[in-house]
């Protein structure tokens, strides 16, 4: 009887060491962060002022669970790269060729890389019960440009906590550029380059929208 009663124990266990709650069987959260660009435009001039405004309230949205959290002073690490995409290589430096000016938001700066990407990056403004940021982007120079205004949580701030969150599961961001609009993705066909003309727009909701994908011309 103690036997039967030992392999009953013990074919039991690994059943009740995985009960938990259903929403931590997922791949990973995912925060949806709000943005918008203005004005919506395909066609820029130099000169222009191009806006983009992030502001909500801590009560966030995740996309895998379905639910909302209170994430409190948390750092989703944002941040805006510009690529050109007029010349046979892209420009992975592209945002230097704006004038940016930064309101509303902490410790933004410009960082290089040896890859020949420029990434301007920072941290939200944290008031009261929510986030803020804004910041301009004046065009000195004509071409096509793909922006992307994302969010770097995963590489840099994927362990910190918050009420209900699951152990060892990671944290990710998407941006919703424009409440889900196109955001004149399919410039990226003129790009002479396949990772934009083709790879890019195969899967746009994981590879152009998640990042807060926006495309546009700049004329004289």
């Amino acid at each position: 009887m103690k036997y039967w009663l030992f392999f009953f124990i013990l074919s039991v266990a690994p059943r009740c060491n995985s009960c938990m709650d259903s929403d931590c069987f997922i791949p990973g959260y995912e925060f949806e962060i709000p943005a918008t660009l203005i004005p919506s435009k395909d066609t820029y001039h130099i000169g222009d002022t191009i806006s983009i405004l992030s502001n909500f309230l801590n009560a966030v949205y995740d996309r895998q669970t379905e639910k909302t959290y209170t994430l409190e002073d948390f750092s989703f690490s944002p941040g805006l790269t510009v690529i050109e995409l007029s010349g046979s290589e892209p420009d992975k430096s592209g945002v230097l060729n704006f004038q940016i000016i930064n309101q509303d938001s902490a410790n933004f700066q410009l960082s290089y890389f040896q890859s020949g990407s420029v990434l301007y990056h920072g941290e939200y403004n944290y008031i009261g019960s929510a986030y803020h940021l804004e910041c301009h982007l004046i065009p000195k120079k004509s071409g096509l440009y793909y922006l992307s205004f994302g969010s770097s949580i995963n590489a840099w701030g994927g362990n910190q906590s918050f009420e209900g969150k699951c152990q060892d599961v990671d944290i990710d961001a998407f941006v919703k550029l424009n409440d889900g609009a196109s955001n004149n993705i399919a410039l990226l066909k003129n790009s002479p380059d396949p990772h934009y003309n083709t790879w890019i727009v195969q899967k746009p909701e994981d590879r152009f929208h998640k990042f807060g994908g926006y495309c546009f011309y700049v004329v004289e």
